[in-house]
């Protein structure tokens, strides 16, 4: 993985000016070439399977469980929603047989699932990812990770001490766009840093922004 990111890292250095000329077109290449870079380094065997269950399958749901299932050896194991109509429309997309249920805990006792994608409402992050952690399941929380900050804690220590990995859903912090602007940065391409102001809101009850 290190391999994989100095080279990645290079190939966008080596483009840099080109990027700032054409940043949308640019980027989305580039990503592309990470997913690449990411998926075909090593190859995925037969054993190299991991099992994941949803909790909670609207908007933000669909989106990570599309893809998560894009990653070779990825594979549905359950869904848990309340909504009647969620769960309707995950049998319709993946077969009448796959596992559903309304009971997040039901879901958490599955041997067979390895990882779990967390997509609910937000004060309900922190109760479900001790709940998943103590199951000995891996654990993608989407952001927020915690709904009070004092809740963070419990989640720290409960991941150090099951060795599971916990990866929370920041990734627009985490893009390529982010990763070329330090870069141009640490080189010296924009210049003394004095202030960043940054605006990204959501207003509206349904989600526009």
């Amino acid at each position: 993985m290190k391999n994989s990111r100095r080279r990645f890292l290079q190939q966008i250095g080596a483009t840099g000016l080109a990027t700032m000329a054409a940043p949308l077109a640019s980027f989305e290449a580039q990503a592309k070439a990470e997913e690449r870079i990411l998926t075909y380094d090593r190859n995925i065997t037969a054993n190299d399977k991991i099992r994941i269950g949803v909790i909670g399958y609207g908007v933000q749901g669909h989106f990570d469980l599309d893809t998560a299932l894009r990653v070779p050896g990825v594979e549905l194991a359950g869904i848990c929603d309340l909504y009647t109509g969620r769960i309707e429309n995950a049998k319709e997309k993946f077969g009448n047989d796959l596992y559903t249920t309304r009971n997040y805990k039901e879901l958490l006792d599955k041997k067979d699932i390895d990882a779990v994608l967390i997509c609910t409402t937000d004060v309900w992050h922190a109760r479900m990812t001790l709940d998943a952690l103590a199951k000995g399941k891996h654990v993608y929380i989407e952001k927020p990770m915690i709904y009070k900050i004092n809740e963070g804690y419990p989640i720290m220590e409960a991941a150090k001490k099951s060795g599971k990995v916990v990866q929370v859903g920041s990734q627009r912090v985490s893009s390529i766009g982010y990763t070329k602007a330090k870069e141009l940065l640490a080189a010296g391409e924009i210049g003394k840093l004095n202030m960043v102001n940054a605006v990204y809101d959501r207003q509206s009850s349904i989600g526009a922004w």
